[in-house]
């Protein structure tokens, strides 16, 4: 498990999606859910589904959106 989750990761996960992101969103993004994926891998929490930190950001987004 990486450290902190990477702006790119975020802007590959938008992009395959087709969910348009301003150019200083996924940086922001990523700084916002680092910790929480952090925390999980510090625990080695696992979760029920596979649920990707940075995918269920990128579906919530859209999902306010609308």
């Amino acid at each position: 498990m990486p450290d902190d989750v990477k702006a790119a990761r975020i802007s590959e996960m938008a992009a395959a999606d087709h969910i348009p992101l301003r150019p200083d969103a996924a940086a922001r993004i990523a700084r916002a859910i680092t910790p929480t994926v952090t925390r999980f891998h510090e625990e080695k929490m696992k979760l029920e589904m596979e649920v990707e930190p940075s995918t269920f950001v990128v579906v919530s987004m859209r999902e306010i959106k609308q």
